[in-house]
C-alpha cells in the first residue's frame, strides 16, 4: 500500500471517529441544539439507533484507522544506502536475473520466480517454481539451480542471498485428465 492509500484511510479514520463521537453526543443533552433534533430525541427508538449507527461506525472506521497506520507495503524495490546516496534495484531486476540464470537448465517449462525483500536488513530470498521434462536426478538439478541462482543475483545485488527455495514438478509423473 503506497503512502497515499494511508494518508487517506488515516484521513477517513479520523474523521469517521469524530462523527461517530459526535453523533453518539447527539443522544445525550448538550446545549444550543435545534429544536428539531430535541423533538427527534424524545422518540422512544432514536436512543437505541443513534448508539447501533454509532458503534457500528466506530468500529468500521477504527478497522481503517488501524489499517492506515499499521499496514506496510510490499516491497517492489530493494534500496541500498552508500555514502554517495541511494541505489535503488526493482524487484523485476532481481526475478529477471534468476530467471535468466535457471534458463540454460534442459528440459525446464514455465518457471515462475518470485523475489522476496527484506529491504531493513538488505538480504534477498528468491522462490522459483517450474517443472521440468523429462529429466532425472532432480535433487542434483534444483540443487545446481539453487547455487547458478544464488550467484547470479549476489553477483548483481553484491548483496547476500538469504535464501533460494525451489519448487520442481516432473512432467512425466504429472497426471492431466481432460473432460469431455
Amino acid at each position: 500500500m503506497n503512502s497515499f492509500n494511508r494518508l487517506l484511510l488515516v484521513l477517513i479514520g479520523v474523521v469517521g471517529l469524530i462523527s461517530a463521537g459526535l453523533l453518539a453526543l447527539t443522544v445525550y443533552d448538550v446545549p444550543n441544539l435545534s429544536n428539531w433534533l430535541q423533538t427527534w430525541q424524545q422518540q422512544e427508538w432514536f436512543y437505541y439507533t443513534v448508539l447501533a449507527i454509532s458503534a457500528f461506525l466506530a468500529v468500521v472506521f477504527l478497522i481503517l484507522l488501524c489499517t492506515g497506520l499499521f499496514t506496510s507495503s510490499p516491497d517492489r524495490e530493494l534500496i541500498i544506502v552508500t555514502s554517495e546516496g541511494k541505489i535503488t534495484i526493482s524487484k523485476a531486476t532481481i526475478e529477471s536475473t534468476a530467471l535468466k540464470a535457471i534458463q540454460s537448465v534442459q528440459g525446464i517449462r514455465s518457471p515462475k520466480v518470485e523475489a522476496l525483500i527484506n529491504p531493513r536488513k538488505e538480504y534477498v530470498s528468491v522462490l522459483v517454481s517450474c517443472s521440468l521434462f523429462d529429466r532425472e536426478g532432480l535433487p542434483s538439478i534444483g540443487k545446481d539451480m539453487q547455487a547458478e541462482i544464488k550467484r547470479a543475483v549476489e553477483s548483481l545485488l553484491e548483496l547476500p542471498v538469504h535464501s533460494v527455495r525451489i519448487h520442481l514438478t516432473d512432467t512425466k509423473t504429472q497426471t492431466k485428465e481432460r473432460v469431455v
